[in-house]
């Protein structure tokens, strides 16, 4: 059995599984290298196939949602506005349609280690709907239920689209400051006086003299794009406020319908690392998918056919993020080759890079000297967040802290912290307040005082930090690459960002090459290379 899962709405992905196991999983983003990428690209359909050496007559079944986002595919698909699940024919063969929220259900569900648990899912929108429950046992879904709530995603995308004057980069993106506006609010104060201002001016809608028309503002588009300022810093604290207070009220209402020791969450606001570890509720257990987002939308698709319509058990074990295209030592070798061609084409000299065998012995003495690497090695991951594969590393002691990450490499936003990731041997020395179960950098926790210092390149203004906590079962490389950075620095944390420079994350060994040059950075791990400036 083998299904193709193509989701066409912002955030555009596709998810192939045969026989139950995920062959592929990948957003069209890093195939267009257009951030947040939409609708039906058909060269990404035929390369998606191709990577999986697959025909389109190969597919036994096609599962997908309606979206009409300007890009649509050459067949009709049935609205699930008010079916969860619709069965139709594309061409000759098989296919349902499934609702928005079902199919975030599903990937929050079928991916956690849990046998059974409450399903919470809020977002901007998808079906005419924003806000979905449900509870699952087993390989099953049930009582899955949607309503319109308060557009909590909606309203952060709007403040940062028209507050802070973050612009979308295409008509159907919701934008994607949100992330930043949330690590803003970590230096500013709540207050009522503003979170009533927020909920007033908000609930108002949209409006043509706003600076996004699309969208809500706050206080009528006040200009809140200078970020020093205490204002600016108050308002994001206040809606961050506004949001773990609504989410409260959400998880005491849910589980008094649905009580369960293990909570799932998916949708936009589950983005949101810090609600969801601080919000505490009834639920024990917490399960954030790497792809909370639309990212998740096909995988999800895939998964919910194959437990609930095929009615294939459920495994609750850990589930794998790195599930992008497979490279080949060719690939690699092609992708030296090319770089190389071009630089000389480019500036009729050779290229000054050097490449020598990779050994984790040699990245770690690297990390260990304190220089900043690009990571590049195996499958990219799923979701918006770069998990050790597609990523950019130091040891957070390192003299190049987040400053110099943040102004002279990623070139983004004062305030914005970078994340660690930390062997779960070493967790409970490390942090407190943390959830035990975070392999997707997901949830938030603190670090305790007597590391602060080491940490110091993850460490947030509230001592904060948002940390991927790492099973060697998980990424048995990475793993063995920070136990030998530990053995040389006494630190077993490495700081992660995504290996990209205002673009999608990397995907290929090309794009890989190409976005390392831009950097002031000296090491790339290509695989099994080391690439030297």
């Amino acid at each position: 059995m083998i299904s193709l899962s193509i989701y066409n709405g912002h955030n555009a992905a596709i998810c192939i599984i045969k026989d139950g196991v995920v062959i592929l999983n990948w957003e069209l983003e890093r195939f267009s290298r257009i951030k947040h990428d939409y609708g039906f690209n058909l060269d990404f359909l035929n390369k998606s196939l191709d990577i999986c050496n697959l025909k389109l007559k190969d597919i036994d079944v096609i599962i997908t949602n309606k979206q009409d986002y300007g890009r649509k595919p050459p067949w009709d698909v049935p609205s699930t506005d008010k079916s969860d699940c619709v069965s139709f024919k594309i061409n000759e063969t098989k296919a349902f349609a499934l609702n928005h929220h079902l199919c975030h259900v599903s990937s929050s569900y079928f991916t956690s280690p849990f046998k059974s648990a409450t399903i919470i899912t809020q977002d901007g929108g998808g079906d005419n709907e924003n806000f979905s429950i449900a509870k699952a046992n087993e390989n099953k879904i049930l009582e899955f239920k949607t309503e319109i709530v308060t557009n909590l995603a909606g309203w952060w995308s709007g403040i940062t689209l028209n507050n802070y004057r973050m612009r979308r980069i295409h008509k159907w993106d919701p934008g994607s400051g949100a992330g930043k506006i949330m690590a803003l609010a970590a230096y500013g104060k709540s207050n009522n006086d503003l979170e009533k201002l927020i909920k007033d001016t908000m609930s108002l809608g949209s409006s043509i003299k706003y600076t996004d028309k699309y969208s809500p503002a706050f206080n009528f588009d006040e200009d809140l794009s200078d970020t020093n300022t205490d204002r600016s810093k108050d308002v994001a604290a206040s809606l961050q406020s506004i949001t773990e207070k609504e989410l409260l009220k959400i998880y005491n209402d849910t589980y008094k319908t649905y009580p369960n020791e293990n909570l799932c969450l998916a949708g936009g606001i589950a983005l949101n690392c810090v609600a969801n570890t601080r919000v505490k509720s009834d639920f024990k257990n917490l399960h954030v998918p790497p792809f909370p987002n639309d990212t998740g939308l096909a995988i999800g698709m895939g998964l919910y056919h194959w437990h609930q319509i095929e009615n294939n058990p459920k495994e609750n074990k850990s589930f794998s993020p790195y599930l992008g295209p497979k490279y080949s030592k060719n690939d690699f070798l092609s992708a030296i080759n090319k770089d190389n061609s071009f630089i000389k084409r480019l500036f009729k000299r050779q290229s000054k890079l050097k490449y020598e065998e990779m050994t984790i012995d040699k990245i770690s003495q690297y990390l260990s000297e304190r220089n900043v690497i690009c990571m590049f090695k195996g499958r990219s991951e799923s979701g918006p967040r770069a998990l050790g594969n597609r990523s950019i590393m130091c040891v957070p002691d390192s003299k190049y802290g987040r400053d110099f990450i943040n102004f002279k490499i990623k070139k983004r936003e004062w305030y914005r912290p970078y994340a660690p990731i930390i062997l779960d041997k070493f967790v409970d020395d490390i942090l407190y307040d943390y959830i035990s179960h975070s392999p997707y950098m997901t949830t938030s926790a603190f670090i305790k005082k007597h590391w602060l210092h080491k940490l110091d390149a993850v460490n947030h203004v509230d001592n904060s930090t948002r940390p991927q906590i790492l099973i060697e079962k998980n990424n048995p490389f990475l793993y063995k690459l920070i136990e030998s950075v530990f053995e040389k620095t006494g630190i077993p944390v490495l700081l992660n960002t995504s290996f990209n420079m205002q673009e999608p994350i990397v995907e290929t060994p090309l794009n890989a090459l190409e976005t390392f040059r831009k950097f002031n950075i000296n090491f790339l791990v290509l695989d099994d290379y080391i690439v030297r400036k």
